[in-house]
C-alpha cells in the first residue's frame, strides 16, 4: 500500500449486501414523499397541460444513464467516496473534489430537511388524522404543533441526534433498521394504494368535506376552497410537452437518487453484482411505485381537486395545512386501524433520506480525510464498530444547523440544492464517465465493467447520455417557477453556484497548507483510495 494516504485501511468493513443497497436506494429515493411532492405542486396550476404519469416517465428515462454511471463506477472502483473517488482518478484531484464537495455541502443542509418533513408532514399529519377519527381536538391541536417551525425543528434535532447515536454502533445496525422500517413502510403504501383505488372523485370529494369540518367547521369546506380560488380554479388543460418537461423537477427530486450506494461503495458485499442491480433495480422499482399511488390518488380525487387543495392559501378556508396524498387516503376511511397503518408507514417515509445524507456524509469526509484534504483526525475509525466517529459528530451539528435554517426560512426551498447536485456534481461525473476509459485505461480495462460496444467503452456512452439528461433536468429547474433556482427567483441560484466555486477555494487552500508541510497530496491519487 502506498504511503500517500493517511493511513492503510479507512477501516471501514464491508457489512452491506445485495438487498440492503436495493432498500438503501430505494429508501433514498423516498416514494411516498416523492408522490406527496408531486401533488403539492404538480397540479396546481403552475403547468398547465402538464400529464403527470409522462412527466415520471420521461424523468426515469433522463436519469437512467446517469445511474449506470454510478453503477459501473462504482464496480470499477468499490470505495467509499462516491464521485470524489471516480472523477479525481477519472480526470483531476481538483474536479474530483468540487464535485464532490458540492454534493457533500448539500448532504449537510438535506440531513435537516428530512429530519424536518418527520414533524412537518409526518407526525403533524398523524396526529391529525387520530383526533378525527377518536374526535380528540387535544390530538389535532397537537398535530398542528408539529408542523410549526419549532416543531420540526426540535422533533428533527431529536431525530437527527437519534440517527447519529445509531450509526456510533456501525451500518450494520442500520441496516437492519432500516430493512424493517423499509418492509412496514411498503405494506402501509400498498394498503394506502387499495384504499384510493376503492373510492371515485364524488365519495372521496364528501369523505375529505367530514375531514376538514373538524378544522374549518365547514361541511362544505372544498366548494369554500373553489370559491377562494375564484378564477384560479384548476381544471385540466390540453397536454403541453414543454409543461410536462419542466414539471420533471418534482419526481426528479426523488428517482434522481437512486445513487447513494455509491458512497459507501467501500462497505458493500459482491460490489459489482449489489450495485449494477441496487441502483437502475431501484430506481425502476421506484418510478413504477410512483405511477401505481399517482394512478391511485387522482382515480380517487381526480386532477382538479388535487389541484384546488394545492393552489388555495390553507389559512383563507381556515384549513391550516394542506393535505398530502396520504392524508387524503386517511380521510377516506373510519377504521382506525387503517389511519393508523396509513399514517405510521408514511411518517416511516417521510425522514428516510435523513440517515442516509449522514452516512453520505461522513463516507465523502472520510474520503477526503484519507487523501489528505482534511485533517486526519475526521478519517479515524473507531476499532470495535468500525464508525468513523469525528465525521458523525460533525455532520449530525451541520445537518441540526441546516434543520433550524430550513425550518425558520422559507427562502430555502426544499429542492434547492438539488440544481447545485446537477449541475456541480452529475455533470462532471458525466465528464468523468466518458474520459475514465482513456486516462485509466488499465484500470477500466481490468474493471468487470470494460465492457464495449463497437470499440467504444460503454461507460463513455453512459457518460454521455447522462450529460445530456442531466443538461435537460437543469433546464426544467430554470424554468420552473416553484423550483427556487429559476432566473425569476436568482438568490438560491447565486448561493449554488456560491457552493461550487467554494470548493476550489478550499482545494487549493487545502493544497498550499498540505505543500507547506512537505506533502505533494496529487501523489494519492494515482491509485485507488485504500480499502
Amino acid at each position: 500500500m502506498s504511503a500517500n494516504f493517511a493511513r492503510k485501511a479507512t477501516g471501514l468493513v464491508r457489512q452491506a449486501g445485495a438487498k440492503d443497497v436495493f432498500v438503501y436506494n430505494v429508501n433514498f429515493i423516498n416514494i411516498a414523499i416523492g408522490v406527496a411532492f408531486m401533488f403539492l405542486f404538480m397540479p396546481n396550476g403552475s403547468y398547465p397541460g402538464v400529464n403527470i404519469y409522462l412527466s415520471i416517465i420521461l424523468c426515469t428515462l433522463f436519469v437512467l444513464p446517469t445511474s449506470l454511471v454510478y453503477a459501473m463506477f462504482a464496480s470499477a472502483m468499490p470505495r467509499s467516496g462516491g464521485e470524489y473517488v471516480y472523477v479525481s482518478r477519472a480526470t483531476t484531484p481538483l474536479f474530483g473534489f468540487v464535485a464532490n464537495w458540492n454534493y457533500t455541502i448539500w448532504c449537510f443542509f438535506y440531513i435537516g430537511v428530512p429530519a424536518a418533513f418527520l414533524g412537518k408532514y409526518g407526525i403533524s399529519a398523524l396526529f391529525r388524522e387520530l383526533g378525527v377519527s377518536f374526535g380528540s381536538q387535544e390530538m389535532t391541536t397537537w398535530g398542528n404543533w408539529f408542523s410549526t417551525p419549532l416543531g420540526t425543528a426540535l422533533t428533527g434535532t431529536v431525530l437527527i441526534l437519534v440517527f447519529a447515536t445509531v450509526f456510533v454502533y456501525g451500518v450494520s445496525l442500520y441496516m437492519r433498521i432500516q430493512n424493517f422500517s423499509f418492509v412496514l413502510a411498503s405494506i402501509g403504501l400498498a394498503i394506502t394504494a387499495v384504499v384510493l383505488m376503492s373510492h371515485t372523485p364524488h365519495s372521496a370529494v364528501a369523505a375529505f368535506n367530514h375531514y376538514a369540518s373538524a378544522f374549518t367547521g365547514n361541511t362544505h369546506t372544498y366548494s369554500e376552497i373553489t370559491s377562494k380560488l375564484g378564477t384560479s380554479v384548476v381544471t385540466p388543460e390540453p397536454f403541453n410537452l414543454k409543461q410536462t418537461l419542466i414539471s420533471m423537477t418534482w419526481p426528479f427530486t426523488v428517482l434522481g437518487f437512486s445513487i447513494a450506494s455509491a458512497y459507501i461503495g467501500g462497505e458493500i458485499k459482491g460490489a459489482n453484482r449489489s450495485q449494477m442491480v441496487g441502483m437502475p433495480g431501484s430506481l425502476f422499482y421506484s418510478a413504477i411505485w410512483l405511477l401505481i399511488i399517482s394512478f391511485a390518488t387522482l382515480h380517487a380525487f381526480g386532477f382538479s381537486f388535487l389541484g384546488n387543495i394545492a393552489a388555495v392559501d390553507p389559512s383563507n378556508v381556515n384549513l391550516g395545512f394542506t393535505p398530502t396524498f396520504s392524508e387524503l387516503a386517511a380521510a377516506l376511511t373510519h377504521h382506525v386501524w387503517l389511519v393508523l397503518i396509513i399514517g405510521v408507514s408514511f411518517a416511516l417515509w417521510t425522514y428516510a433520506w435523513l440517515p442516509i445524507y449522514i452516512l453520505t456524509a461522513t463516507r465523502n469526509l472520510l474520503a477526503w480525510a484519507l487523501d489528505g484534504l482534511a485533517p486526519s483526525k475526521i478519517a479515524e475509525v473507531n476499532e470495535k464498530t468500525h464508525s468513523p466517529m469525528v465525521a458523525i459528530v460533525l455532520s449530525s451539528l451541520l445537518g441540526i444547523g441546516f434543520l433550524w435554517l430550513y425550518a425558520y426560512d422559507s427562502a430555502f426551498t426544499t429542492i434547492t440544492g438539488f440544481f447545485g447536485q446537477v449541475c456541480g456534481t452529475f455533470m462532471l461525473t458525466s465528464v468523468g464517465a466518458i474520459v475514465f476509459p482513456y486516462t485509466q485505461k488499465d484500470m477500466f480495462d481490468a474493471s468487470p465493467v470494460a465492457w464495449r460496444v463497437g470499440g467504444i467503452p460503454v461507460l463513455s456512452i453512459l457518460g454521455v447520455l447522462s450529460a445530456i439528461g442531466m443538461g435537460v433536468i437543469a433546464w426544467a429547474f430554470l424554468n420552473d417557477p416553484q423550483s427556487g433556482v429559476s432566473f425569476s427567483q436568482p438568490l438560491m441560484l447565486y448561493i449554488n453556484l456560491g457552493v461550487f466555486l467554494s470548493g476550489f477555494v478550499y482545494f487549493y487552500v487545502a493544497k498550499f497548507i498540505k505543500a507547506r508541510q512537505g506533502v505533494d497530496i496529487s501523489l494519492a491519487f494515482a491509485e485507488i483510495p485504500p480499502e
